[in-house]
């Protein structure tokens, strides 16, 4: 097993006591990454930066204080984890202060193994006991749902499983899923079990999580108390014994002290995917009116500078490409002449 770990992979709440900026100043961000979009949820307003979103201007609302929703997907957790001057902790603590009012929060346990192992848990078997109602469980029961990509010629690409056991009015549901297939296909184990607390389920779970319980107890105790996967040796379905492989996940999972920060993944894959996807358009239309010395000239000579996760990229490929590192050196070059020429 490699990398497991429990995270917050979604938040939401809204607040009375800040508008945007306050809201953004709070959080440790800078309100120059956030860009204006339309906003959800009854609000005309949002602005957005990295998966985290501030709603505002609610529509229908007389109130003397308006309410801002702070709300961040999973990749805003990461955002907020890399970026923010603030822990999730923090942020606890003032929900339960009365600052925020929690409207959901996602909390995810990651089985992943890099090494070319199975990991904790096999979604097909999940699948295969679920469909054959092999448990008992406090939710009316549970559905497995196969979704798949293609490619040009609608051939599937991708199948990736996902069980889900409450419904989507729930306060609180589980859903366990292929995050390996749901990325593409990755060539290694990786499984997401993720638990989705909603007002004062949420709340309930922020209070006992600053009461000093562990996360990783609070977590395998809600699943122990919701879903048991079982071994038919009983007549009675209640009385049946927890199935092996369900019982080790849980106990691997009371074993996590504390929410592990994840980086947001970040390398060429991802950059290249941004160039030649969002930004190619732009860049064939500036090729074609401009050329390619001015292009080079104007990025070279333009005003923000690369961030650390971006050098290290760079440093990462004149390693593993010793034979392109002149062209790479040429281009640090003009960027040093660059910030040289600024500081004069």
């Amino acid at each position: 097993m490699d990398n497991n770990c429990i995270l917050v992979d979604w938040f939401s709440a809204s607040t009375q006591i800040y508008d945007p900026a306050g809201l953004i100043e709070y959080l440790g961000l800078d309100e120059k990454s956030f860009m204006h979009i339309h906003g959800f949820y009854g609000y005309a307003d949002r602005l957005y930066f990295g998966g985290i979103s501030i709603h505002y201007n609610q529509t229908g609302n007389d109130s003397e204080k308006p309410s801002v929703l702070l709300e961040m997907s999973g990749k805003g957790c990461r955002q907020f984890e890399t970026a923010s001057s603030k822990t999730f902790m923090q942020l606890f603590e003032d929900v339960k202060a009365g600052e925020f009012n929690i409207t959901r929060l996602d909390i995810a346990y990651d089985d992943i193994d890099k090494e070319g192992g199975k990991g904790l848990l096999d979604i097909q078997k999940i699948a295969k006991y679920t469909l054959h109602q092999r448990f008992v469980s406090k939710w009316s029961g549970g559905q497995v749902m196969d979704s798949f990509t293609t490619n040009g010629n609608d051939e599937p690409m991708t199948h990736a499983l996902t069980i889900q056991f409450g419904s989507n009015k729930s306060d609180i549901k589980l859903r366990i899923y292929d995050k390996a297939q749901e990325r593409g296909g990755l060539d290694y184990h990786w499984i997401r079990a993720e638990i989705v607390f909603k007002r004062d389920r949420a709340l309930e779970f922020i209070t006992q999580c600053l009461a000093g319980k562990s996360i990783g107890l609070l977590y395998a105790g809600c699943l122990r108390n919701y879903l048991r996967f079982i071994r038919l040796d009983h007549s009675r379905r209640e009385r049946c014994s927890v199935i092996g492989w369900w019982d080790n996940f849980l106990n691997h999972a009371e074993a996590v002290k504390l929410f592990t920060k994840k980086e947001i993944d970040y390398n060429l894959d991802r950059v290249c995917s941004y160039v030649l996807g969002q930004a190619g358009n732009s860049i064939m239309v500036f090729l074609m009116c401009y050329g390619v010395e001015e292009l080079l000239n104007d990025i070279v000579h333009r005003k923000s500078e690369l961030t650390l996760n971006q050098r290290m990229l760079v440093d990462n490929f004149c390693k593993e490409h010793p034979e392109l590192k002149n062209d790479v050196k040429k281009v640090i070059e003009m960027l040093s002449d660059r910030r040289h020429k600024k500081d004069e």
